[in-house]
C-alpha cells in the first residue's frame, strides 16, 4: 500500500527549510521518495498509518502560523507512475508501490 503526498509551504528560505524538515520528520518511520520539491510517495502497511500520518500533520499545520497545506491521496493498492525523473529515480518508487 502507499499514498501520494503533495504539500504547498507558504514561505521561503530557513523557514521553508525547517518545516520540510519536520515533515520529512514525520515521514521518517515510513518508506517515502520525494521527488519534486511537494511531492511524495509513501509506503505504509495499513490504513492505522495513514490515519497517524494524517494526524500529525494537520496538527503540524495547525502549530504554525506560516501556511502549511497538504493533500494526501486515498491508499493505492499496486499501480505504475510515469513521467520525466532523473535517471534511477523511478527504482525506488517501483520498489514502494509494488
Amino acid at each position: 500500500m502507499h499514498f501520494v503526498l503533495a504539500t504547498e509551504i507558504g514561505v521561503t528560505g530557513a523557514r521553508r527549510t525547517q518545516i520540510e524538515q519536520e515533515i520529512d520528520r514525520i515521514l521518517k518511520p515510513y518508506k517515502f521518495a520525494r521527488r519534486l520539491n511537494s511531492f511524495y510517495v509513501v509506503h505504509i502497511n495499513s490504513t492505522t498509518e495513514w490515519d497517524i500520518i494524517l494526524s500529525q500533520l494537520q496538527n503540524y499545520s495547525k502549530s504554525i502560523p506560516e501556511g502549511f497545506y497538504f493533500i494526501m491521496s486515498p491508499i493505492i493498492q499496486g499501480g505504475r507512475y510515469d513521467g520525466m525523473l532523473e535517471t534511477g529515480q523511478w527504482d525506488f518508487i517501483n520498489e514502494i508501490t509494488k
